[in-house]
């Protein structure tokens, strides 16, 4: 009775429930001991306020089928349109400089989306993406998608052909599933962001190819590739519009407390999906420890956090054969984004790459892109994996019930475990 309930059309459902309403307004009346003209008035009023609350809580909201990732059933969940006037974004297309241009455009601690696809770097700032939600890019002859949603914290690049050889062109979107954006193409096709699952259209049941992104500061970026591209802030807002949001306790713009308590919901996760196993690390779990190395989906990885650009990545920890085993090599200071100076004046301390390095070769590793820089292994990288960045509330919908390293509890445990240590010392 609830499928079919829930799949009826919108419309039909709220006239049912103005109906109902309505109806039961006027039987309290005439219980009460008969009906004046305006009971009936009122009985309506009463019908009408209940499918005003009802729509604001999205219990009207179109039900789409999706199997969630990793899931075996489908389910029925919301499409829900924004609220409010549809936003536009910038009408001309966006601009590309070098780093040195860049550097006029963005702080060193400003943050950015980084790619490194066929040998080509990009760097897109949260500012500027923010307002265009996606970019269609070719990294070569290969056409990427690169988007940010800043109501999940979600950076993904998807390979943007499915089901067709021809690219996907996805825009600005007007929907969401679980407060992702669902990214609608020109051919009637609507694609999740947190996913790359397309659930409108012809492709429903595709998934796009995920393709691995980080979110890092521009000095941490700049310094990794200095012959990057930049997505240019110009005619944009120069600072990121959400930062509000980010500070605040609203679970999305339909909020979505997330029924899994493990972490608060604006928590920040790194999400792997390897092979079907899916777990997710905590930003707050991997500061306090910034290395992890595990089998996830049977492959060897390595999850790496660098406390000063505040940046995770993932890592197959296979090179040529052989699997390797990872320590820090260089100092991962935790992060003050001001320090103080002998003047008295608040000046940002300069950007050092925290480094690693391999127990097999004594080879020195670059944390956040995974590259060898000296060494036995010198100009070999790791493989790395698409990340899932994401806030705990809209990860936990997406992937219910999966692992997790880093939830409140054991944070809490290490913290107290590292002063205790450092009291003693």
């Amino acid at each position: 009775m609830n499928v079919f309930w829930i799949t009826l059309s919108p419309r039909l459902r709220i006239l049912t429930a103005f109906l109902a309403g309505t109806a039961i307004a006027l039987l309290g009346f005439l219980a009460s001991g008969g009906l004046e003209p305006v009971d009936f008035l009122f009985a309506i009023y009463v019908g009408g306020l209940l499918v005003y609350f009802l729509v604001r809580w999205g219990y009207f909201a179109e039900r789409i089928t999706i199997v969630l990732p990793n899931q075996e059933h489908a389910s029925y969940e919301k499409l829900r349109k924004n609220p409010g006037r549809r936003r536009h974004g910038p009408s001309t297309e966006a601009e590309f400089i070098d780093a040195d241009e860049a550097d006029e455009e963005l702080l060193p601690d400003d943050r950015i989306i980084g790619i490194f696809f066929n040998g080509e770097a990009a760097a897109y700032p949260l500012a500027a993406l923010a307002v265009r939600e996606t970019s269609n890019e070719e990294f070569g002859d290969t056409p990427l998608i690169i988007s940010w949603s800043p109501v999940t914290y979600s950076a993904r690049a998807f390979l943007s052909t499915a089901g067709t050889n021809q690219a996907l062109l996805l825009g600005r979107h007007s929907h969401t599933l679980f407060n992702s954006p669902v990214l609608p193409d020109t051919n009637g096709n609507g694609v999740v962001q947190f996913t790359g699952q397309a659930v409108v259209g012809d492709l429903v049941g595709w998934t796009l190819e995920k393709v691995p992104v980080i979110t890092t500061t521009w000095a941490a970026w700049k310094l990794a590739h200095p012959d990057t591209e930049v997505m240019s802030t110009q005619g944009g807002p120069e600072s990121d519009a959400f930062e509000r949001y980010y500070a605040n306790d609203r679970n999305g713009i339909h909020s979505l407390n997330p029924e899994d308590k493990r972490l608060s919901g604006k928590d920040v996760v790194l999400g792997l999906d390897v092979n079907g196993e899916a777990k997710a690390y905590s930003y707050p779990g991997m500061i306090e420890r910034p290395l992890v190395e595990e089998t996830l989906g049977e492959t060897p990885v390595l999850i790496v956090h660098e406390r000063a650009s505040a940046t995770s990545a993932a890592y197959t920890r296979v090179v040529n054969g052989q699997t390797l085993s990872f320590k820090g090599k260089s100092r991962n200071p935790r992060r003050h984004s001001v320090e103080s100076t002998s003047s008295g004046e608040g000046e940002r301390s300069e950007y050092e790459p925290w480094l690693l390095e391999d127990i097999q070769t004594n080879s020195t590793w670059r944390a956040i892109t995974g590259e060898c820089t000296d060494g036995k292994l010198k100009g070999s990288r790791l493989e790395m994996i698409p990340g899932m960045t994401g806030f705990w509330f809209a990860w936990s919908r997406f992937y219910p019930n999966a692992l997790l390293f880093g939830a409140n509890e054991d944070v809490t445990a290490e913290t107290e475990s590292h002063s205790a240590t450092e009291h003693q010392d």
